[in-house]
């Protein structure tokens, strides 16, 4: 497949650092104020990676609570109505937590990988050198559980369908008709449109804001 033209190019090692105001040429105090920029950016990255985890959690023990709650009360009318939109919130929101954990742990990968290069230069191989060869990732832990909340929820809206709101024979209950194509759009978005981020040659628009002096 040919490469599309507004990819990133693909640079080398020795390009990158020669970029970089020619890193191997700079004294170690600008090495090591360089150095520190990746460092700081990593952590920054670890940060909000758990802050977003916690503000998803959130999202999910409201919508678990919200469809616990519907499913509890005996006379309501609209109970298998309100059940698919609870999961409908339940899906979309456990999506993007799944989705948002992956690009947050490319980010910060990117960060780890950076500073893999600049610290060899720096403070030698002490970021690179582990003390075990095999361990658990924290990380990717937390990625298989928003991914299993994510199938949870999407098998729950399936079967709320099939049991409530169509049969074979062609009938389709058109109060779920709304909320079911929502879901179905964004979802398609996160994957394909704006949630979609892509590194292409990009126009910067400037503006200067006008002052005024007494």
């Amino acid at each position: 497949m040919e490469k599309d033209k507004e990819d990133p190019k693909e640079i080398s090692k020795k390009e990158f650092l020669k970029e970089l105001n020619d890193f191997n040429d700079l004294g170690k105090k600008e090495k090591k104020e360089i150095f520190n920029m990746a460092w700081d950016s990593r952590k920054f990255e670890i940060e909000l990676y758990w802050k977003r985890a916690v503000y998803f959690w959130a999202f999910q023990a409201v919508a678990l609570a919200g469809y616990f709650a519907i499913l509890s009360t005996i006379n309501f009318s609209e109970k298998n109505h309100s059940l698919f939109y609870a999961t409908c919130v339940g899906f979309i929101t456990s999506l993007g937590w799944y989705l948002i954990n992956k690009g947050s742990k490319s980010w910060q990968r990117h960060w780890e990988s950076i500073v893999d290069i600049l610290e060899d230069m720096v403070i030698g191989k002490l970021y690179k050198t582990v003390t075990t060869n095999k361990t658990f990732s924290v990380s990717k832990i937390n990625e298989l559980i928003s991914l299993f909340f994510t199938l949870m929820w999407f098998v729950n809206m399936i079967s709320l369908l099939l049991e409530n709101h169509f049969d074979f024979k062609g009938s389709f209950d058109f109060k779920v008709f709304i909320p079911l194509a929502i879901t179905i759009y964004i979802s398609y978005q996160m994957f394909f449109g704006k949630g979609r981020g892509r590194f292409k040659e990009r126009e910067i628009k400037l503006y200067r804001r006008a002052i005024k002096t007494k």
